[in-house]
C-alpha cells in the first residue's frame, strides 16, 4: 500500500510557490459557464459548486492540476492500523474570522456532511466507511473506519473544513454569507444566486502570498457571450471554451488557450431495473434490461467520429465510463468501432429486431450535440430516438426522482480513482451508508456489491487497481454505463496570464497568475 501508508510531511502545496510574489493590488475577472448555486461547502456536490468554493474553503488533502495528492490543511498522515488513520494539522492556520484551525473543527465538519437537511446531492460518498473522528489534541486527530479504507486521503480532497462555530448552521446561513467562513486564499466579498461571486484576498492564507486583491466569478452561461466577453476585454479569463472558438482564440496574440486532459466523461445511463422506465416505448417493457440490447446500443456508436468531428479533437473516445488514465481504469482497452450490422443482430437475437422507441434525456452541459449523434446512431439500428435537453435547474432533481429511462450526462471521477464512480453508481443504494448514492439506473447485485466493497477495502495498490479494473470491465462489457468519450479541459485568458488546465476542470484563482 505504497500510496496509502506513506507519511507525507514537509511537502509544500504547489500554490505556496506564490510566496515570493508581491501582494499586488489587482483584480481578476473570470467568466464562468455555470455559477455556484450555494456557498455551503457540503451542499449539492457538482463541479460548479466545488470549483468555486475551493477558492474559499480548504480540504485536509489537496490535489495538483494532474490530480496527484498534496498536503492541504493536514501536513501529514499515516495508517495506525487497519481501521485507524492519524492526521496532523498545519500549525498556525486561521479561518477568515481569525479563529485557529483545530482538530475539533475537523470533527465538526465531518459530523455536518451527512446531516445537511434536504441535500439533493450530498458529499457522503467521500465519508463512506468513516465511523468517527477522535480528537487527540488541537493539531492531531484520528479517523476511525469500519474497515481498511485505503482511499481515505483521496476522498478527503472533497471534504471542506469549516469552523465548529458554524457547523450546526444550515444551508440558508451559508448562502447569506454569515457562515461562509473558510481557510482558503480568498474570503467572501458578496454573492447572490446567479450573480457574480466576488472574493477578497485572504492576507493571512497559510499557502503564501495571494496575487489578486479581488476576484470576481461572473456567470455567463451562453457560450458565445462568454467568449465575446473575453474578446471585448470585459473579463480576463473564461472556462469551457466552445470548441468552435478555439481556433480563433489560438490565432489572436492577445489571448492564450489553456487546455489539457480532463477527468470528465460523457456517459449514457440506461435503466436496467424497471419495466416502466420513463421515455421507453416498448409496449410496457424495458428492452434495456437485456444486456444484448445495451451492447447493441453501445456498438452503434461512432465514438471516434464523435471525438474528432463533434468535439473537434477536444475529446478522447472510450467505452469505459471513466478516463482510461486514472487509477483502476483499463489503460489499454481498445475503443470498439461502430458496427451497425452486429448491433442489429444483437437486437434481433434479443427479440427486438422490430425496434422500439426511446426518449433520450440529456444534460444541457456539453452534451446536446453528442446526444444528437447518439440518437442518429440508435435510429439507424431501429431504436427510434428523440432527444430532450433538460434545463440545468431541473436536470438533477428529475434524475434524483428517476424520471429518466435513459439519460446522458457528464460525470467526473473527482477523486482520480475509479472507486468513486463504481461505489456511487454501480453499488446498490441503501445497503452501505454512502455507497450507491448516485445509482439512478437500478444497476447492481449482491455479488457486485461484495466485489466493490472488497476492492475499496484492499490496502495493496496493485491488487486494488486490478480489482477496480475488473469492475470497470464488467460495467463496460455489459454496458451498465455506456461510455462515449472523455472530454478535455479548455480555458482561455489574456496573454498576460499563465494557467495550467486542471484535470478536474476547476478554476482556482490562486493558480491563475500574471506572467
Amino acid at each position: 500500500m505504497r500510496r496509502a501508508t506513506r507519511l507525507l510531511t514537509g511537502l509544500a502545496l504547489g500554490a505556496s510557490l506564490l510566496a515570493g510574489l508581491p501582494a499586488v493590488a489587482q483584480t481578476l475577472r473570470i467568466g464562468m459557464q455555470s455559477p455556484p448555486s450555494t456557498l455551503d461547502p457540503h451542499w449539492l456536490l457538482n463541479l460548479s459548486n466545488t470549483g468555486a468554493l475551493r477558492n474559499i474553503y480548504d480540504t485536509l488533502v489537496a490535489r495538483d492540476a494532474s490530480m496527484a495528492l498534496q498536503p492541504g490543511l493536514a501536513e501529514s498522515w499515516r495508517v495506525v492500523d487497519d481501521t485507524t488513520w492519524e492526521f496532523r494539522l498545519r500549525p498556525g492556520v486561521k479561518f477568515h474570522d481569525g479563529s485557529p484551525l483545530t482538530s475539533a473543527d475537523v470533527a465538526a465538519s465531518f459530523q455536518r456532511v451527512p446531516n445537511v437537511p434536504g441535500n439533493p446531492n450530498p458529499y457522503t460518498i467521500y465519508l463512506a466507511g468513516v465511523t468517527g473522528v477522535e480528537v487527540i489534541d488541537d493539531l492531531t486527530f484520528r479517523i476511525r473506519t469500519s474497515g481498511p479504507t485505503p482511499i481515505l486521503p483521496t476522498n478527503l480532497t472533497q471534504i471542506f473544513i469549516v469552523p465548529r462555530s458554524v457547523a450546526d448552521l444550515g444551508n440558508p446561513e451559508f448562502n447569506s454569507g454569515r457562515a461562509a467562513i473558510g481557510t482558503g486564499p480568498f474570503r467572501l466579498g458578496n454573492w447572490q444566486t446567479n450573480s457574480p461571486l466576488v472574493l477578497r484576498r485572504n492576507e493571512t492564507w497559510w499557502g503564501g502570498s495571494v496575487p489578486w486583491e479581488t476576484v470576481s466569478f461572473t456567470p455567463i452561461p451562453n457560450d458565445a457571450a462568454r467568449v465575446g466577453a473575453l474578446l471585448a476585454g470585459d473579463v480576463d479569463f473564461v472556462n469551457n471554451v466552445p470548441l468552435q472558438d478555439t481556433g480563433r482564440i489560438q490565432g489572436d496574440r492577445r489571448f492564450a488557450l489553456f487546455a489539457g486532459p480532463s477527468i470528465y466523461a460523457v456517459n449514457i445511463y440506461p435503466d436496467v431495473e424497471r419495466d416502466d422506465a420513463p421515455g421507453i416505448e416498448a409496449g410496457g417493457r424495458n428492452p434495456m434490461k437485456d444486456v444484448r440490447v445495451r451492447r447493441a446500443m453501445s456498438l452503434a456508436l461512432n465514438r471516434e467520429g464523435i471525438a474528432r468531428t463533434i468535439m473537434e479533437g477536444f475529446a478522447d473516445p472510450t467505452d469505459q465510463p471513466v478516463p482510461p488514465f486514472i487509477f483502476g481504469a483499463i489503460a489499454d482497452r481498445p475503443v470498439p468501432a461502430a458496427n451497425l450490422d452486429a448491433a442489429r443482430a444483437l437486437l434481433n437475437e434479443a427479440g427486438w429486431g422490430q425496434g422500439f422507441g426511446v426518449n433520450l434525456f440529456c444534460s444541457p452541459n456539453r452534451t446536446p450535440r453528442i446526444c444528437q449523434a447518439i440518437a442518429a446512431a440508435w435510429t439507424r439500428i431501429g431504436i427510434r430516438t428523440t432527444v430532450e435537453v433538460v434545463p440545468q435547474a431541473t436536470f438533477l432533481p428529475r434524475r434524483n426522482r428517476r424520471d429518466y429511462g435513459v439519460f446522458v450526462t457528464v460525470f467526473g471521477s473527482l477523486t482520480g480513482e475509479t472507486s468513486y464512480l463504481i461505489g456511487s453508481q454501480l453499488h446498490r443504494p441503501r445497503i452501505v451508508p454512502g455507497l450507491g448514492a448516485l445509482n439512478f439506473t437500478g444497476a447492481g447485485t449482491p455479488e457486485m456489491d461484495a466485489l466493490i466493497q472488497r476492492a475499496r477495502g484492499t490496502l495493496d495498490d496493485t491488487d486494488r487497481a486490478r480489482q477496480l479494473a475488473s469492475l470497470v470491465k464488467t460495467a463496460s462489457d455489459d454496458a451498465l454505463i455506456i461510455g462515449v468519450g472523455v472530454l478535455r479541459s479548455v480555458n482561455a485568458g489574456t496573454a498576460s496570464l499563465t494557467f495550467q488546465a486542471r484535470a478536474d476542470e476547476e478554476v482556482q484563482a490562486i493558480e491563475i497568475r500574471p506572467r
